[in-house]
């Protein structure tokens, strides 16, 4: 029989209930024995319980991969690294080379989060056009921009710095892999078999419970009813015949 998840869940609660109650209470377990229960499908359900207890709910690891972990490092790293290093580098052009300063830095400025990467990305292509001379509107001052970029070595953005920028730029974009597909560990798969052998026991002998166990006090010792909120009842109303105190107050649950 197939059973869901909650149902599963719930039942090694309601079976420790279940032989707890039978234990304590002798009338109980005679009824029981009565319907054919033995020691031996007592400890069967002891068996089984423990069984469950001793192969614990595993928690399940965050929807998550190492490619997106190192995607929001890298962009966060390239947040902290465009303001302080816009801001030196920017001064040092600007009092140097000031049209180098002014190609650079066009429409450029720190920002956050993901626009940050945009504009690292954004400086190093320029450095990258200056120091190779690419850009033909700037035939004209090769010779100053490659200077521009040997100075800018000595101030610590070398190619050595530029390619770990790079690098984290292109892990900043991606992309990054898929989740694998979803599998049940085998230590979820065991807790549920667990569980599943458990709840077949219990609903067998808890449905011979409902039968030949009349006493509605000695049901909600088993876990098998509870007890209500009592009622208040109209002050004109007669007074209902008493019923039997372990009736009282009760309602079956399944």
């Amino acid at each position: 029989m197939e059973y869901s998840n909650e149902v599963l869940e719930a039942t090694p609660e309601r079976a420790t209930k279940f032989l707890t109650g039978m234990g304590a209470v002798a009338a109980i377990r005679t009824l029981m024995a009565d319907a054919g229960m033995t020691d031996d499908d007592i400890l069967e359900g002891r068996t089984l319980l423990l069984d469950v207890l001793a192969a614990p709910r595993k928690v399940g690891a965050a929807p998550d991969t190492d490619d997106a972990r190192a995607q929001r490092a890298a962009t966060t790293e390239l947040d902290q690294w465009d303001e302080p290093n816009f801001a030196r580098h920017g001064a040092s052009l600007r009092r140097r080379f000031p049209d180098v300063h002014a190609y650079v830095f066009k429409d450029l400025s720190p920002s956050t989060g993901t626009a940050a990467v945009q504009g690292v990305a954004t400086f190093l292509a320029r450095i990258d056009a200056l120091e190779s001379g690419a850009d033909p509107d700037r035939a004209a001052t090769k010779q100053s921009d490659k200077k521009a970029v040997a100075f800018l070595a000595t101030r610590g953005l070398d190619k050595a710095e530029r390619k770990r920028l790079k690098g984290l730029v292109d892990v900043a974009l991606g992309p990054t892999s898929v989740l694998p597909a979803a599998t049940e560990v085998p230590e979820t798969a065991r807790r549920r078999e667990a569980l599943a052998r458990l709840r077949g026991w219990f609903d067998e002998w808890s449905t011979t419970a409902r039968v030949v166990v009349k006493k509605r006090g000695y049901l909600i010792r088993l876990g098998l009813a509870n007890r209500k909120a009592p009622q208040r009842k109209a002050p004109a109303a007669p007074a209902a015949p008493a019923e039997p105190a372990d009736d009282i107050n009760a309602t079956v649950v399944e």
